[in-house]
């Protein structure tokens, strides 16, 4: 894996009123484009994944597995994770937010059946082999998902179809998940979601590695080990590129100055600003908001 900064993978549809993202991924394009496609990366939402063809190679966290056509992938919320093709593959991202899952803001299902797994500390992936029996019918589900969301013809009530099957894919998830484990939770991976999470809501203020680390109860050193660790790069350095990302989105989508975006995003001074993100995009942040990069 190359060494880089995970990034947080945004859902372009998740203000929308149907907020599900699908992605087609074959010869090594993207469809659409994704900025967490190839690269280490995490975002708020659950993901299946469902191989047509080829080999494809997942990292999650530090685990490596490879999955070939006919399998399927969870992955689960806030989770680190790399997908890459191993062979000349072809596979479909079903990026779904936890709420499409739950009927209504709430309801038992919200609370025994969805936030009891994606909040779990230590359950970070599912990987659902075509060879492994438990996992048959999710496996099904998951096909049956793929083929009603790529039927070429136009379907009557497709969101309400669509969704209806999400929900089969996501029961027969839950029901093929063996039991989870009684012991302590990953504390590596729980430590870092904190603080990575704490970065991403806190990132416009002025935060110090002594604020970051706190957001995990342990110490500068230990934080600075922990970012080393699953980040590859210093706390500072991932609030500085986050920063720099989150600019990024405003320069493209918001009628602001360069200088209000600069404050905006947590800069004290905007000639830093402009200095930073040229060394990390390459221009300037005015020749970044009008020309398509």
């Amino acid at each position: 894996m190359e060494n880089a900064m995970p990034i947080y993978s945004h859902n372009p549809f998740d203000a929308t009123k149907f907020p599900l993202l699908v992605l087609d991924v074959e010869q090594q394009i993207c469809r659409p484009e994704n900025e967490g496609f190839r690269v280490f990366h995490w975002h708020e939402e659950v993901q299946f994944v469902y191989i047509l063809k080829g080999i494809v190679h997942f990292r999650i966290y530090d685990d490596e597995v490879d999955l070939k056509a006919g399998d399927g992938m969870f992955i689960n919320q806030a989770a680190l994770h790399q997908i890459m093709e191993k062979e000349d593959c072809h596979y479909h991202s079903y990026i779904v937010p936890i709420r499409m899952f739950s009927f209504f803001s709430g309801s038992i299902m919200e609370e025994r059946d969805v936030m009891a797994v994606v909040k779990h500390p230590s359950f970070t992936c599912f990987p659902m082999r075509s060879g492994d029996g438990r996992c048959r019918q999710a496996l099904e589900a998951l096909q049956k998902l793929d083929s009603l969301y790529f039927k070429k013809e136009v379907v009557k009530c497709s969101e309400y179809r669509i969704s209806i099957q999400l929900a089969r894919v996501w029961l027969e998830l839950i029901l093929a998940l063996p039991e989870f484990p009684k012991s302590m939770p990953v504390l590596g991976h729980e430590r870092i979601r904190r603080l990575i999470s704490f970065v991403h809501q806190n990132y416009d203020k002025d935060i110090s590695l002594k604020d970051i680390a706190g957001a995990a109860n342990i110490s500068q050193t230990e934080c600075q080990r922990c970012f080393r660790t699953y980040v590859q790069c210093s706390p500072y350095q991932y609030l500085m590129r986050y920063r720099l990302e989150q600019s990024a989105v405003m320069l493209k989508s918001l009628n602001r100055t360069i200088t209000e975006i600069a404050v905006n995003v947590g800069f004290n001074s905007v000639s830093a600003y402009i200095k930073y993100f040229k060394k990390f995009y390459g221009v300037t942040p005015s020749k970044f908001r009008h020309n398509k990069f």
